[in-house]
């Protein structure tokens, strides 16, 4: 019998070696990647609270609460001051007069609701976009900038100059 390799005991211990290092590979691989996905996670929520601090989230809520958080066009860093959001008219909604005469309809769209003949809606006077008043309340409370286009629903003082002068 003739033999290529080794024979008996020696094969014997070259594949406990062989087996005894493989493991020690995949030990070392694996600890490997528990480490990096541990530094990961860590980073990752590190990033995610130090991005949510600078955006100012604790602050506005701390400032929410205080008598200087409403600028001079009643604003607050979150939404509309509950005097600029009571300043905004409501109106009976009436199909085909007004801002949306030769629409037929109108939709809400915040709630996707149409806006029946009769129903209390306000007018934002910035853009003149239509809403439900219990849906743009809900919204401006929260923001100061319509659902649509995204403009200031009450201008800043230093705006409305710019304006009548131009």
């Amino acid at each position: 019998m003739s033999s290529n390799g080794p024979t008996g005991a020696a094969a014997d211990a070259m594949e406990a070696a062989a087996a005894v290092g493989s493991y020690r590979v995949c030990d070392t691989v694996v600890l490997v990647c528990l480490a990096s996905a541990s530094v990961l996670i860590v980073f990752t929520v590190a990033f995610c609270f130090r991005r949510a601090f600078a955006n100012g989230y604790a602050a506005a809520a701390v400032a929410a609460n205080s008598a200087e958080a409403t600028a001079a066009n009643g604003r607050s860093r979150c939404g509309l001051a509950p005097s600029a959001l009571s300043a905004i008219p409501k109106l009976a909604y009436r199909r085909g007069a007004g801002a949306t005469a030769g629409a037929g309809w109108a939709q809400c769209a915040i709630c996707l609701a149409l806006v029946r003949d009769g129903e209390t809606v306000r007018l934002l006077p910035a853009c003149g976009h239509l809403f439900h008043v219990e849906c743009i309340d809900l919204w401006l409370r929260s923001h100061a900038t319509c659902p649509l286009c995204r403009r200031d629903v009450v201008e800043a003082p230093a705006e409305k100059i710019g304006v009548e002068r131009g």
